[in-house]
């Protein structure tokens, strides 16, 4: 053989050898699910695929990947007996069914943003996650609905359908039947008013929105109120966003009123004393009757109208008097305002049996003095002796004018000339004697003392006896008022006219506990004396002033007046012993009432 051919002969052995050695491989790739793109060395096929792969000592890389799925990596080696492999791909998106609720219907629903529709909300929403070892991701759930709370949700593919979603509201427009009666059902055109806003009269219908700034908050309430001023009291109620639509009012009969006495009065300041007005109200009552047994021929004298009524028109009170030596005449002591409203006092002069009359001025008065406090002693002298600021605009003192038939005469003269205040005039009937109350002016403890002068301004004395007010009717006893030391509460005393003998009048323990005061001893024998106490009650428990009657040693005190009123101020009749005047702020403005002891 020769080396030629066996060199042939080995050259077609090696190329037949290389034909069997580079033979393909049949190979399936098949995926779960179905449609994956698979790719090996750069050609792609989608499963299920056949590729025709050359053996090889190398691995070949399989590549398997779709979308909305995890491309998965795999690796086949021509050497192994495999023909095909199923390659599982892990889904990155997954679409659920969504069902979502509110107990509102129309609330609008958006998921992460994007506005999905309106409750009740079904849908299919695809969630997605990053890799197949990732957790799937939530989606926030935003349900908005006007007036309403907006509230937000996770969603999460587990629990496509949460609880229904509860929006709180935050707006309520609501409307309200509103009407008013009286106590007997009758319809009454009540004032109402929401807030601090009249919003006209009843029955009518009032839209209120109740609104709040989030649903911890709770809803506002609104004040409603009904009332015909000075006729019928107010009544108040509230309504709330959850109330009854209709709102029926009924409205009580006004039966009492403050009134004010506008009374000169003397402050103590830091500085000292100060002439003031005195402005506090009491209660009057409107219903003028008399509950008192022991009296008869109750009737008012002046007709003062009540103030609250026209709280506007001039201001025209009575805050004193006297009943002239003949009674049939009253000096009124009446406090009225100027265009600047400055309060000033002028004396006035009134028919005691003239009801309908007016009152005439009895002492010019134009440059607004404080002219107050009148009084008339029941003998021949015929004085009117008053306090006024006439001679110092800053303080009171006492004058005098002559008096009779019913009108004055001569000029005015001043009695006390001091750097004292002196007020509070009252004189008996012996000895042309005047006796008042003066205090220091520049000296804030000071107290008022007992003082006593001439008619005629001469010998002026001040006693060491303190007092609040002073009533000298009758010619052997100064009787005046203070303070107990042990209570506080006044009480009445009486001294002789030289400052001595201070004697206490009262011992009966309720009146002790009580306040005592206005004493008026009468002009007959045996004296009797008026007095004023706070003593009694009325139907409602207050404590209010009441007319007495009682013997000069205090003995036998008798009750006149309960009315629940304040009846203060009395007189007794210079003509009459059982006639007695009073002032009273019953019928709802101070007036001058008379009445009759049995």
């Amino acid at each position: 053989m020769t080396r030629s051919y066996v060199r042939c002969v080995l050259v077609l052995a090696g190329i037949l050898f290389s034909h069997l050695t580079v033979s393909a491989v049949e190979f399936w790739v098949r995926s779960t699910p179905d449609g994956a793109m698979v790719t090996i060395e750069g050609k792609s096929l989608p499963a299920p695929a056949k590729f025709d792969l050359k053996r090889r000592d190398e691995p070949y890389t399989i590549v398997v990947q779709k979308s909305g799925f995890q491309t998965e990596t795999a690796s086949y080696s021509t050497k192994q007996k495999l023909k095909e492999i199923t390659v599982a791909l892990s889904p990155l998106t997954l679409d659920r069914e969504v069902s979502i609720k509110s107990n509102v219907e129309g609330a609008t629903v958006t998921i992460d943003g994007k506005a999905a529709g309106t409750t009740p909300f079904t849908k299919t929403v695809t969630f997605i996650r990053t890799d197949k070892n990732s957790p799937w991701q939530s989606q926030l759930v935003t349900i908005a609905k006007a007036d309403y709370q907006t509230e937000s949700l996770r969603l999460t593919e587990d629990k496509p359908a949460p609880a229904p979603v509860t929006l709180a509201q935050l707006r309520i427009e609501r409307t309200f039947l509103v009407s008013a009666k009286t106590p007997d059902n009758a319809p009454v055109e009540a004032i109402i008013t929401l807030g601090d806003r009249e919003i006209g009269a009843a029955p009518q219908k009032v839209p209120v929105t109740f609104t709040r700034a989030d649903k911890t908050k709770p809803w506002p309430v609104f004040k409603l109120k009904a009332e015909i001023p000075t006729i019928y009291q107010p009544v108040e109620t509230e309504l709330k966003h959850d109330g009854f639509d209709n709102v029926a009012l009924t409205l009580k009969p006004v039966t009492e009123v403050l009134v004010a006495l506008y009374a000169p009065a003397i402050e103590m300041t830091a500085t000292g004393a100060k002439l003031a007005v005195d402005q506090s109200a009491r209660i009057g009552t409107l219903d003028s009757s008399e509950r008192g047994a022991d009296i008869t021929g109750l009737s008012r004298l002046t007709r003062f109208t009540r103030r609250d009524q026209n709280p506007t028109a001039p201001l025209q009170a009575l805050n004193g008097y006297a009943i002239t030596p003949d009674g049939q005449s009253a000096i009124l002591a009446l406090t009225a305002q100027d265009d600047a409203g400055k309060f000033f006092s002028g004396l006035f002069l009134k028919r005691v049996e003239d009801d309908g009359g007016g009152v005439a001025r009895l002492i010019d008065n134009n440059k607004r003095y404080f002219d107050s406090a009148p009084i008339i002693a029941p003998d021949s002298s015929n004085i009117l002796v008053f306090q006024s600021n006439r001679g110092d605009l800053n303080k009171p003192d006492v004058f005098r004018i002559g008096f009779s038939d019913n009108r004055t005469s001569g000029g005015v003269s001043r009695i006390t000339n001091d750097q004292r205040f002196n007020y509070s005039p009252t004189y008996t009937d012996s000895n042309r004697e005047v006796v008042y109350l003066s205090i220091e002016p520049n000296y804030p403890l000071a107290q008022p003392q007992l003082s006593t002068v001439k008619i005629d301004g001469a010998l002026p004395t001040q006693f060491q006896i303190t007092a609040d007010e002073v009533s000298h009717r009758e010619p052997t006893k100064i009787f005046f008022t203070r303070p107990d030391q042990s209570n506080g509460k006044k009480q009445i005393y009486s001294v002789e006219p030289d400052g001595r003998l201070e004697t206490a009048i009262i011992s009966d323990d309720s009146f002790l506990n009580a306040n005592c005061f206005n004493p008026v001893a009468s002009y007959t024998n045996p004296v009797r004396i008026l007095f004023v106490s706070d003593r009694d009650v009325d139907d409602q428990g207050r404590r209010n002033n009441n007319i007495y009657v009682m013997n000069a040693d205090g003995s036998q005190i008798q009750q006149l007046t309960a009315n629940g009123s304040d009846d203060i101020m009395p007189a007794w009749s210079p003509t009459d012993p059982d006639t007695v005047y009073f002032l009273s702020n019953r019928g709802g403005a101070y007036n001058l009432w008379r009445l009759r002891i049995k």
